[in-house]
């Protein structure tokens, strides 16, 4: 009787507990920053949408400050949109946030070969110092800055010959960039497999890894017993790895018969290949392949949606586009394009590119830091592996007066890069948080600038954006500024507007351009 009643005893403690832990599971440590009330077990993960996430946590960020939490199951995710907690977390104390939050689904997607993603290992360190040294500015503006105008020569031939197809001369450009700088190749039409690969990549990436579309399996373990068939982001994630790292062996394939024959480039891809650059952690062939794949997506495809961005807006503001008209002019007269030599003397180009970023961040939610320990701000608990977020939308968009209007004349205090601004200590003055910050700033900033700034400066040199023609009605078609594709990357969706050459004379100088640098662009072929 005695040890019936010790048991029971021990049982229903026991069982008291159990219960009591799982009504705290998804409850907010009172230490944590504030943030939306919470559920048993579930926290927030309830309130979290499966798409367009970066508006709710702008909608919280305006209601529970400047730093606040979310509880989703056993996780805990610190988002961030206070310029003076972001610069004290991601920048005085980086160390603590350089890591990436363990996340299943994105680690099954690139099969944690992704430099973007990757954890803060020796291999993320060897592969971050491999790319920054390759994209620093010294880089771009001596071996890269050549090919880079030539480039620039052909998109602005291909846009008076065909305007029509003015999406896909952007992508073939950017893709072009990046694929003779890492892979010693270039795309001369969008046919080519070397315009394509990013794109086919980027297919396969953008869905699977949209925040707030995969299971959190990491938040929620038993998830992870749900089998494929029945869980259609697993299956996806998992689909993503394969094809994705297809293109990108197929890639490194091709390069190396080139080699083989003989034909050695002045590329990344080459110089790994050859030993004259060296991984500080050797590289597997896949690792190499996914590697360069990944700074190619992040080289192309980010600095096309960015692109599509400007010229989106720019249709819909005439005004903009006579007052960068004006600098042009004034600089380059009808006698020729403007070079990168002319940033100093031409500086609204520059705003129209940060205020293109700042209303339409490439990828609006971001993506999140991982706390390496406990850490406190201002009173607040951030817990060790807890998820630290800066929402490029929501930050942006909380930062300026009237963000909703499309205006460059914000920036006409911001003549430098946007890099100078996000290592500036003098935080209250960083234009804008899309290209992220701390030691996982995005390694491809100098060379997104440079491609963006000459593809702005040119075609508002040479053409006028103007919205399509409606034939039925003869008025021209409206264009809707919030119609975006969202996944990973935000893109917008496709539209129609006419790109008309200024005069005749602005259409000589690009047909002649083009001519002068065709034979230089065929050694990439």
């Amino acid at each position: 009787m005695f040890l019936a009643n010790v048991f029971g005893l021990i049982s229903l403690s026991c069982g008291l507990y159990l219960l009591y832990s799982l009504l705290r599971f998804g409850h907010r440590d009172k230490r944590l920053p504030p943030g939306p009330p919470t559920v048993p077990i579930l926290g927030n993960a309830h309130q979290i949408p499966p798409t367009r996430f970066y508006l709710k946590i702008k909608e919280w960020a305006d209601k529970y400050g400047g730093v606040y939490s979310l509880k989703i199951g056993a996780g805990t995710m610190i988002i961030i949109n206070d310029r003076k907690a972001a610069h004290e977390l991601f920048e005085k104390r980086s160390a603590i946030y350089s890591d990436r939050p363990i996340d299943h689904n994105l680690e099954t997607c690139f099969g944690s070969q992704n430099i973007a993603i990757m954890h803060a290992t020796p291999l993320w360190r060897a592969q971050r110092k491999i790319s920054s040294q390759s994209l620093a500015p010294k880089q771009l503006d001596s071996k890269i800055k050549p090919i880079q105008e030539a480039e620039m020569s052909q998109l602005m031939f291909d846009l008076l010959m065909t305007p029509d197809e003015f999406f896909t001369h952007v992508k073939r450009s950017t893709a072009s960039i990046a694929s003779i700088v890492l892979f010693g190749y270039r795309a001369p039409t969008f046919d080519s497999f070397w315009a394509n690969a990013v794109y086919q990549a980027m297919d396969h990436i953008s869905p699977a890894s949209e925040p707030g579309a995969s299971l959190p399996i990491d938040q929620f373990p038993i998830l992870k017993l749900i089998p494929d068939r029945w869980a259609p982001s697993k299956a996806r994630a998992k689909l993503c790895y394969e094809e994705v790292t297809k293109v990108w062996i197929k890639a490194r394939d091709l390069v190396e018969e080139r080699r083989r024959n003989g034909d050695e480039r002045d590329c990344l891809a080459d110089r790994m290949m050859s030993g004259s650059i060296k991984s500080d952690i050797p590289l597997s062939d896949i690792e190499l392949a996914n590697f360069l794949g990944a700074l190619s997506q992040g080289a192309a495809d980010t600095t096309m949606s960015a692109m599509m961005t400007s010229i989106l807006y720019l249709a819909t503001s005439p005004w903009v586009q006579e007052k960068a008209r004006v600098e042009l002019d004034s600089v380059c007269g009808v006698e020729r394009m403007p070079l990168w030599e002319d940033f100093d003397r031409i500086p609204y180009i520059n705003c129209i590119i940060k205020e293109g970023l700042r209303v339409n961040p490439v990828i609006m939610t971001g993506i999140p830091h991982r706390a390496a320990r406990d850490d406190w701000y201002e009173g607040m608990l951030i817990p060790k592996d807890s998820a630290v977020l800066i929402s490029p939308y929501a930050m942006n968009y909380s930062i300026v007066d009237d963000p909703e209007v499309y205006n460059p004349d914000r920036y006409l205090n911001h003549p430098r890069l946007a890099m100078d601004y996000a290592g500036s200590p003098d935080y209250e003055k960083r234009d804008h948080y899309t290209y992220g910050g701390g030691r996982r700033i995005c390694a491809g900033i100098h060379l997104a600038e440079r491609t963006q700034w000459r593809m702005t400066a040119r075609i508002l040199w040479a053409f006028k954006i103007e919205p399509a023609i409606d034939p039925v009605t003869g008025k021209p078609i409206e264009l809707d500024t919030s119609d975006y594709i969202q996944g990973l990357i935000s893109i917008p969706s496709p539209f129609r507007v006419n790109f008309v050459p200024r005069s005749e004379k602005h259409a000589e100088v690009i047909r002649k351009d083009f001519n002068s640098v065709e034979g230089f662009l065929k050694q990439w072929e």
